[in-house]
C-alpha cells in the first residue's frame, strides 16, 4: 500500500466519521439512512452509465454486486438500530473493531493476503484501541442489546469488505457502488413504506441536511475505499480506515458531550500507534 493509498484511506476515515456522526445525531433514523442511500444512487447514475463496460468481467461480478447490496441493506438497518439508543463513542468502536479483526482473518484465509509481523502488530494495536474506546463506555451505560447490535454491524462490515475486495477487481468501482446503492435502497424500501411512512415524510421535510450529508458522505467514503481495494491489501486498508473511530470519539465528546475516560484515551493512543506501525510496515 503506497503513501498515496494510505492518505486516501485516511481521508475516507474522516468522511466516514463525519457521516456516522450525522447518523448518530439523527438518532439512527432509518428513513434518513434510506433516503441518503437513495440520494447516492441518483447522484451516481450518470457517472455509472459512463463508467460501465459490458464484458465478461461485469458478468462475473454480478454475484458480488448482489451480495454486497444485500449485506449493505443489513448493515444500514443494524446501524440505524444501534444508534437509536447507543452512543457513537461506544457503538462505533465495537462495530469497527469487529470488522477489522474479522476482515484481516478472512482475508488471510480466503484471499491469501500476507501481512508482515510489524503490520500484524499494528492491526492488533488498532483493534485493541478500538475495543478500549468502546468498552470504557459500556461498563457504565452499555446494554447487552447495544453490544450485540454493534457486533452484528461489525460482522456485516467484515462480510462486505471481503466481497467488495473481489468485486471491484471485476467491476468498475463507480458502477459497482451505484448498483450497491440501488439494491440496498430497494431492499430497505418495503420496510420504510410499511412501517416508517410518516417518519419518512417528516425526514424529507425536516432532516434534509442529514439526508444529504449521510448520502453523499457515505457514497464518497466508500467510493474512495473501493478504488483503494484495487491497489492494496484489504486487511491494511480496513484497519487504517478505522482511524475514524478516533475522529468519531472526539466528535462525540465535543458536540454530543460524551465522556472520554482515561481508558478511552489509552484506546485512542493505541489506535494512533497502530496506524504508525501499519504505515512503517508498508
Amino acid at each position: 500500500m503506497s503513501t498515496d493509498i494510505f492518505l486516501m484511506v485516511l481521508l475516507a476515515a474522516l468522511l466516514h466519521a463525519l457521516w456516522n456522526f450525522a447518523a448518530r445525531s439523527a438518532r439512527g433514523n432509518l428513513s434518513v439512512l434510506w433516503l441518503g442511500v437513495a440520494l447516492a444512487a441518483i447522484v451516481l447514475f450518470p457517472f455509472a452509465l459512463v463508467s460501465v463496460t459490458v464484458d465478461r468481467s461485469l458478468v462475473m461480478g454480478i454475484p458480488y454486486i448482489i451480495a454486497t447490496g444485500v449485506i449493505h441493506a443489513a448493515y444500514f438497518a443494524l446501524l440505524g438500530k444501534s444508534y437509536e439508543s447507543g452512543e457513537i463513542s461506544s457503538v462505533y468502536p465495537i462495530a469497527r473493531g469487529t470488522g477489522v479483526m474479522g476482515t484481516g482473518f478472512i482475508a488471510y484465509l480466503l484471499l491469501s493476503e500476507s501481512v508482515s509481523f510489524l503490520g500484524a502488530f499494528g492491526i492488533l494495536s488498532v483493534c485493541a484501541g478500538i475495543f478500549f474506546v468502546g468498552v470504557s463506555d459500556l461498563r457504565h451505560r452499555g446494554t447487552l442489546r447495544n453490544v450485540l447490535l454493534a457486533l452484528l454491524v461489525g460482522a456485516s462490515i467484515m462480510s462486505y469488505s471481503i466481497v467488495d475486495k473481489v468485486g471491484v477487481g471485476l467491476v468498475n468501482p463507480v458502477f459497482y457502488i451505484f448498483c450497491l446503492s440501488v439494491i440496498t435502497a430497494a431492499l430497505i424500501a418495503p420496510v420504510i413504506f410499511m412501517k416508517h411512512r410518516q417518519e419518512c415524510r417528516l425526514a424529507l421535510k425536516e432532516m434534509k441536511r442529514y439526508i444529504c450529508f449521510i448520502g453523499l458522505g457515505s457514497m464518497s467514503t466508500y467510493l474512495i475505499i473501493l478504488f483503494t481495494f484495487r491497489s492494496g491489501p484489504v486487511s491494511y486498508i480496513v484497519a487504517t480506515r478505522e482511524s475514524s473511530v478516533v475522529i468519531g470519539a472526539i466528535l462525540g465528546f465535543i458536540f454530543l458531550k460524551e465522556h472520554i475516560s482515561v481508558v478511552k484515551g489509552l484506546g485512542i493512543a493505541a489506535i494512533v500507534a497502530g496506524l504508525v506501525l501499519i504505515k512503517v510496515a508498508l
